[in-house]
């Protein structure tokens, strides 16, 4: 059998472009564009360069990544903003619940009064209603005294003045008697009225209560699910631009972490500008600011003021240990009927504030020791320490032993204490944050200045008692000063 031989296929004649494998030269030249080729991965050298298509294909691809890790990036910072608006909710329903259990308090203290004067009230009308069945005992016993029986029973003249004077005090004793059943029983039924009026009001407050606490809960579960959500979809952003940039997750979670630290870096810097060049209404320094190269002693000195620089840098942030906790906090037990028996320690009356400087530097500085020392403790809705705290609740307990009592919630603090400017911030000091800072009755969280930028809060649930540096956005234009 005869093999036939074939000749070898001519060489296609050069065109000036190179057609060979033209996916992987795509794929090379936009590594190189994009600038992530692995130097250990570089392609040996070669005689034909990339064609004008690889070229315009690499240009291409490298056009579409980048608006692809636009795009990436975008939803990471709207991801962002999307948690940062659901703490905002978090915080202004536990502002609301606190406000409401505060009103619950207030309700219980006027109804125990008020059962209290209702007891007193009925006890004086039992005592009148008796004066005046005595009153008419004694006259049924003293018989007719009638003017008639008067003077027939005189012997003389004298007689008959003596007896006249005598019918003349029964009656003005009966008159008393009688008016002043009047006026107990008048007084009883308006003590009943208050006591009505007061457990009427007590109910209401305990409603309200109830209905801002389910509201700061239901608040509180879309934040945790959303945080869970934001995980999830941040890994696959994660991952993708890992694969468009080569790298490795690890990689891109750190730059992108980076990234948005800076931006919001730039964020706060112009918050501060913002805030520190509103005008203090008000100052509680009752005049211009003290050089700050000069402590006194109701001063702060040099390094207790906010003289931190604008850019500093921010504590990082731990997303895995700020995502809220996924148990969700105890309801609180139910409010007891209020006693109708006068309280034995009656609360005593505050000393009035009402925007006027009381507390020293010294108690300030007393102030921060104790909120530091109540660092770690979980946040709880409401709490006053028993055994976690609010924002206000923080607040509140560290002035209170420093010796200087201020109201219970945010928002009232803020209209009650003095007001200073944030270039006179001592330790101490209050800061107060709000959905709109022109209104404060948009209040949502207070922290207290601990000095060198850094502040003690409660932030929310789900993050416990902490120091951290100072936030400027949605401050409020002036500090509080207790």
């Amino acid at each position: 059998m005869v093999r036939t031989r074939h000749a070898p296929r001519p060489a296609p004649a050069s065109t000036g472009r190179r057609t060979t494998t033209p996916v992987r030269a795509t794929a090379v030249v936009a590594a190189a564009l994009l600038g992530v080729l692995p130097t250990a991965a570089a392609p040996a050298a070669s005689a034909d360069p990339p064609s004008d298509d690889d070229v315009a294909a690499a240009h291409a691809a490298v056009d579409a990544a980048h608006l692809d890790v636009a795009g990436a990036q975008h939803r990471l910072d709207a991801i962002r903003g999307e948690l940062a608006q659901a703490e905002v909710v978090v915080q202004t329903a536990a502002e609301d619940y606190a406000e409401a259990r505060e009103g619950v308090r207030v309700a219980r203290e006027a109804a125990d009064d008020a059962a209290a004067r209702a007891d007193r009230a009925r006890q004086a009308q039992a005592e009148a209603r008796s004066a005046l069945a005595d009153a008419y005992r004694t006259t049924a016993r003293a018989g007719d005294p009638s003017p008639l029986a008067v003077v027939a029973g005189a012997h003389d003249v004298d007689g008959v003045v003596a007896g006249g004077a005598a019918q003349r005090a029964v009656d003005r004793k009966n008159a008393r008697a009688v008016t002043a059943q009047a006026d107990v029983r008048a007084t009883a039924e308006n003590a009943d009225a208050r006591w009505d009026a007061a457990r009427t009001e007590l109910a209401e407050a305990k409603e309200q209560a109830r209905t801002a606490f389910e509201a700061a809960q239901d608040a509180a579960a879309t934040l945790t699910a959303r945080t869970a959500a934001a995980e999830d979809e941040r890994d696959r952003l994660y991952a993708r631009l890992a694969q468009l940039r080569s790298t490795s997750v690890e990689l891109e979670r750190e730059r992108e972490q980076a990234r948005q630290e800076q931006a919001e870096r730039a964020r706060e810097r112009a918050a501060r500008e913002a805030v520190v060049a509103q005008p203090t209404p008000g100052d509680a320094s009752g005049g211009p600011a003290a050089d700050a190269g000069e402590p006194a002693d109701d001063r702060a000195t040099a390094d207790d003021r906010a003289t931190a620089p604008a850019d500093a840098p921010r504590e990082p942030r731990d997303e895995a240990r700020e995502r809220p906790a996924a148990e969700p906090d105890p309801a609180p037990a139910p409010d007891p009927e209020p006693t109708r028996e006068p309280r034995p320690d009656p609360r005593p009356e505050p000393p009035p504030v009402s925007g006027v400087e009381q507390g020293a530097a010294a108690q300030g500085r007393e102030a921060v020791a104790w909120a530091r020392s109540k660092i770690g403790i979980a946040y709880q809705w409401g709490g006053t320490g028993n055994p976690g705290y609010d924002c206000s609740g923080l607040t509140s307990g560290a002035w209170n032993a420093a010796g200087v009592w201020i109201t219970r919630t945010s928002r009232s603090q803020y209209l009650s204490v003095g007001k200073v400017s944030y270039d006179q911030l001592r330790p101490g000091d209050l800061i107060f944050y709000a959905n709109d800072t022109s209104d404060p009755s948009s209040i949502r969280h207070v922290a207290i200045y601990s000095g060198n930028g850094m502040m003690v809060e409660a932030p929310r649930p789900g993050i416990a008692v902490r120091e951290t540096p100072v936030r400027w956005d949605d401050a409020m234009p002036s500090a509080g000063r207790p």
